[in-house]
């Protein structure tokens, strides 16, 4: 469930944190708000320090009232900060400010901001504007408050209560008919790992209303480059990125799912370049580490992957850098590239913990395919070792398991002797 605030439990005040730059104008804002005795306020000076509040209090805070055009961090990379945060996204975000241009609208609209107002207001009009805020943050429908629900599972891809909330006909039904919200019908498709059926759904969304603005489609584009990718079908998916990027340019995913693409395409160069981009709008941006990472792996720079890899802040483990390992160490191995493999899945032992027990496993079929059953096996037990369910889902551990290592290595070579004769 997406996080509730804790004064909306106990006063039903409405928590505002406010983001400016000038002091006069902040104590404008914050006694505006506080005089009307509706909102408990916060206040911060620089987004800098707003995320640090943030960090700390996000579970007290409905809404964020920002100006887009901040000198220390742009209003575009800060709004990117907070939305792309599982434990945030119960946070409304507001942008005051007069500086709005129409690539924003598109970015604004791809981050689900819905509310914006003028820099320069007086008392009356902004006291009304936050007023309509508050009443529609408390008065959500029903129906809007179960997206937002299935919207915060997907991040956390909590498959059973996504299930759950997914087979309510009125949620099915709002997926269906309302462009803004159908490519979360991908996602789940995705999550359940049903790519093909993914891209069929939100291509015959796209075709049924191509007349729609394409601002309403910008979110069903991106969810289907992502399918895309996972098919690998690189190039359609770079043709949709690059389409994405040239609409809405400071929006930093598409830059990130380019690159993505354009390393699926073995495009390295490509790919470095995109990811970089990135980092020069936003140094700690952890999507675009993982891309360099992936970049300088692929190209078998593995200390320059590891100078990325130190640089990522907070939870390292990622579910996306685990897959491209594994997929892009498989690939190898189906080529016949299986001492590239080898190397490659050793080096990624490095970049895991949670996931460390796959690696394990990978680098354990590369070896045992090389016909170094010795390694093999010593691979394979540490996969278990890392993760002992592990071995129920893969045959070849549970062989293992079953027989012992000595067992498993001697019948090993006499399939190989067999072979031989």
């Amino acid at each position: 469930m997406a996080q509730k605030s804790d004064n909306s439990d106990k006063n039903n005040k409405f928590c505002v944190l406010i983001i400016e730059e000038k002091s006069d104008l902040r104590t404008f804002f914050m006694g505006v708000l506080t005089k009307s005795g509706n909102y408990e306020v916060k206040n911060a000076a620089t987004p800098i320090e707003a995320l640090d509040i943030i960090s700390k209090e996000a579970a007290q805070i409905h809404v964020v009232l920002f100006d887009w055009d901040m000198k220390e961090m742009s209003g575009d990379i800060f709004a990117q900060k907070i939305k792309n945060e599982v434990n945030y996204d119960h946070i409304e975000l507001v942008v005051c400010s007069a500086s709005i241009v129409e690539e924003d609208n598109f970015l604004l609209n791809e981050l689900e901001i819905y509310h914006t107002m003028p820099k320069v207001v007086n008392a009356v009009d902004f006291l009304r504007n936050m007023e309509d805020i508050r009443s529609e943050y408390f008065n959500i429908q029903s129906i809007q408050s179960k997206i937002k629900n299935l919207k915060h599972l997907i991040h956390e891809s909590d498959l059973q209560a996504i299930d759950t909330l997914f087979s309510n006909p009125e949620v099915e039904n709002e997926i269906t008919k309302n462009s803004k919200y159908t490519y979360l019908g991908g996602e789940v498709r995705i999550l359940h790992k049903k790519y093909q059926e993914a891209i069929e759904f939100l291509k015959q969304h796209l075709e049924k209303n191509n007349t729609n603005k394409l601002n309403e489609n910008l979110k069903t584009l991106n969810t289907l480059g992502k399918a895309l990718c996972l098919i690998g079908n690189y190039q359609d998916a770079s043709m949709i990125y690059e389409k994405l990027e040239a609409k809405s340019p400071n929006n930093l995913s598409h830059k990130i799912m380019l690159g993505d693409a354009l390393l699926g395409l073995d495009d390295v160069k490509g790919a470095e370049n995109k990811y970089q981009e990135v980092l020069d709008k936003d140094n700690t941006n952890n999507a675009a580490l993982e891309g360099m990472i992936k970049a300088n792996s692929t190209a078998g720079n593995f200390a320059q992957a590891k100078s990325f890899f130190d640089k990522i802040q907070g939870n390292f483990e990622s579910k996306t850098l685990a897959s491209f390992f594994n997929n892009r160490g498989v690939a190898l191995v189906k080529n016949g590239k299986i001492n590239e493999a080898i190397i490659f899945y050793e080096n990624a032992l490095q970049f895991f913990d949670k996931y460390k027990s796959h690696v394990y496993f990978n680098l354990g079929m590369a070896y045992y395919r090389s016909g170094n059953i010795t390694s093999a096996v010593t691979c394979f037990q540490a996969a278990i070792a890392q993760d002992a369910k592990l071995a129920e889902e893969k045959v070849i551990l549970r062989e293992l398991k079953e027989k012992g290592a000595e067992k498993f290595t001697e019948d090993y070579q006499q399939s190989i002797q067999k072979r031989k004769k």
